[in-house]
């Protein structure tokens, strides 16, 4: 019984691994062998950093994990426990990573130097991720492993928000090619919970897959009409 018990725990914990890392993996994206990509090469500019001007990131910024808004406890994706990047940088990286994976442009690559023939800028407004703080979580916790697993399939209601602007693609001149404008996401449903607030951040990476997917296929669109 105590060598399954042990089998167990890196299964139950998996999805809710206490990592601050933003990401997801590419590789589970489906193949896109049949789309015809962007015939150009693109540096990704770092996306500027505009969150402290939206009142709403202030939780997120400036308090822990385990926090109240509006009287009630929640879990958030507060900024102290992303490590090594800033957060425009990792958002950046992934958003190359999709954008490459799912074949929007011949290549691109992450740079503020001039190295293709195109460039993308946008602004970071909103990365923010909230949801209900779980008591039966934090009840089964008392009771070890038993009693983890036994609310291993709660979840609390939750609101994650994507919000980036200005997406703009320009020739290596500085040519305005094209103004995209704004891509702004809200996700509000159940996710899964913890008892220490650590799932809000698998969460909101995986709904960052979701969202890249919507802005890649938006991009392709807003550039269809175009003549390269």
């Amino acid at each position: 019984m105590k060598k399954l018990m042990y089998l167990l725990i890196p299964v139950l914990f998996a999805g809710c691994a206490m990592t601050q890392k933003i990401g997801y993996r590419t590789d589970i994206l489906p193949e896109q062998q049949h789309v015809n990509p962007i015939p150009i090469s693109v540096n990704v500019h770092f996306l500027t950093d505009n969150r402290m001007l939206n009142n709403e990131n202030e939780i997120s910024l400036y308090q822990p994990r385990s926090t109240t808004n509006n009287k009630k406890a929640v879990c958030v994706n507060s900024e102290k426990h992303y490590k090594k990047d800033s957060v425009s940088a990792q958002l950046t990286q992934m958003m190359v990573s999709h954008f490459n994976k799912a074949r929007l442009f011949n290549y691109c690559i992450l740079s503020n130097e001039p190295a293709c023939d195109y460039y993308l800028t946008g602004t970071l407004n909103t990365f923010y991720g909230e949801q209900e703080f779980s008591t039966a979580a934090a009840v089964g916790a008392q009771f070890g492993l038993i009693g983890a697993l036994a609310t291993a399939a709660v979840k609390t209601n939750g609101r994650i928000v994507f919000d980036i602007s200005d997406i703009k693609l320009y020739k290596k001149d500085g040519t305005l090619v094209k103004d995209m404008g704004s891509f702004y996401k809200e996700y509000n449903e159940e996710l899964p919970a913890d008892a220490y607030c650590w799932c809000i951040y698998n969460n909101i990476n995986q709904k960052l897959m979701e969202y890249n997917t919507y802005l890649t296929e938006k991009i392709r669109s807003e550039l269809a009409e175009i003549q390269f």
